[in-house]
């Protein structure tokens, strides 16, 4: 019997197997489904902060769009501007000024006390800044005792307008007219007399930041908005520190330390004393790095022909003038006995004065000849600086070539 032979297989089923002939419908479901995903796939991957913030919230159930749910405005209270209101003055004047205070002030008695301040506020720390730690030699009022680098004033007060008590809580506001500068300081005492002409002492610190000398016209304010507690605030840099100093520092030739310095312990400087070093630099430079001997140094050592040698710095107290150390700057200049100072070293020594007065804020008034210098305490004395500044051996030559060259 023949083998019985098999039906060929269903062209449907061939159809479903080929590759030739595509799954329409399925491809038309697949497409949609892909364009469907699409969303699906922005949302978990988001390129944006909104699309991040719409997926952070999800988990709360509630739309983030800000199309369907806008973001509301936080309330903000109004806030009205106060009216202008002019400014009260409660005392003004303006005139001539002198300064007065601190241990150098000889025209203040030993004993004498001030008008606004007694020794309790001593303990106060609103007012125990204005005054030295300790009383100067000899003294026992307040007077002296004020820290002459402190902002402080005195004026004529009426008492009636103005009380003590107010006084003691009020700031006012110093200026120099003619260059504009300005600073607050306070009232301490009553002063000066009618009979003087001036208006205000001011203290030697507050008159070098507004660069006023005796005589010169100031101008004091006080408001009623100043009048309030105040408490001591860190000392600011004055007109004259660092780069705002005028004067450019003379070149220093050398700096060569001498090893006979000690620390200022917070002393300011306040005075410039000049010397003679009845030798020649060589001698001068030697004996300051002598480790035997009499151990004494200067700050600067000015050579004949204008070089300018350092052998302390300035923030150091060297050993030049015995009990007048802790508060200068010692300036030795090369020459003999009977010798004075040439062109160039004068010069020289004129242009570093000048950077000091201005850098440490001292007054034109405390550049001393070594013998003459205040707390000068050697038995005996010293002819330096001999007759390097004038003929006669004399504060008053040194004063008098101050100014005619400083």
């Amino acid at each position: 019997m023949p083998p019985r032979k098999r039906k060929p297989k269903s062209s449907k089923r061939a159809t479903r197997r080929s590759p030739q002939k595509p799954r329409a419908p399925k491809t038309v479901k697949s497409s949609r489904r892909k364009s469907a995903r699409k969303p699906k796939s922005r949302a978990r991957k988001p390129a944006s902060r909104r699309a991040l913030k719409t997926t952070r919230t999800r988990t709360t159930g509630k739309t983030s769009s800000r199309k369907s749910r806008p973001k509301l405005p936080r309330k903000v209270a109004a806030v009205r501007p106060l009216p202008a209101q002019p400014e009260e003055i409660l005392f003004r004047v303006e005139g001539k000024m002198s300064t007065f205070g601190g241990p150098h002030d000889l025209g203040m008695a030993a004993n004498e006390d001030l008008a606004l301040f007694t020794k309790a506020d001593l303990q106060n720390p609103k007012y125990a800044y204005l005054f030295l730690p300790a009383p100067p030699p000899g003294t026992s009022g307040l007077g002296r005792r004020l820290n002459p680098e402190q902002y402080y004033f005195a004026c004529r007060w009426n008492y009636a307008e103005t009380p003590r008590e107010f006084l003691r809580r009020a700031l006012a506001r110093v200026e120099n007219p003619v260059n504009g500068r300005a600073v607050d300081a306070r009232p301490v005492d009553w002063g000066p007399h009618p009979s003087t002409g001036r208006v205000a002492d001011l203290s030697p610190g507050l008159a070098a930041a507004l660069g006023l000398d005796t005589d010169d016209i100031v101008r004091i304010t006080i408001s009623a908005r100043r009048a309030i507690p105040v408490k001591p605030s860190l000392r600011i840099s004055r007109a004259g520190h660092g780069s705002s100093n005028p004067h450019t520092k003379p070149v220093i030739k050398q700096f060569i330390k001498s090893p006979h310095c000690s620390c200022r312990n917070g002393a300011s400087i306040d005075k410039i004393v000049l010397h003679c070093t009845e030798g020649s630099l060589a001698s001068a430079l030697a004996e300051f790095q002598k480790t035997d001997g009499r151990q004494v140094s200067a700050h600067y050592v000015i050579d004949r022909n204008g070089d300018i040698y350092q052998m302390v710095s300035d923030s150091d107290r060297s050993n030049h003038c015995m009990g007048a150390n802790q508060n200068s700057i010692g300036i030795e200049h090369v020459g003999s006995e009977t010798d004075s100072l040439t062109a160039q070293q004068a010069a020289a020594s004129a242009a570093l004065i000048r950077w000091l007065l201005e850098q440490y804020h001292i007054l034109r008034t405390n550049i001393f000849g070594h013998d003459f210098a205040p707390g000068y305490c050697r038995p005996g004395g010293t002819s330096c600086p001999d007759k390097l500044f004038g003929p006669m051996h004399s504060q008053s030559t040194i004063a008098a070539w101050v100014e005619a060259n400083v």
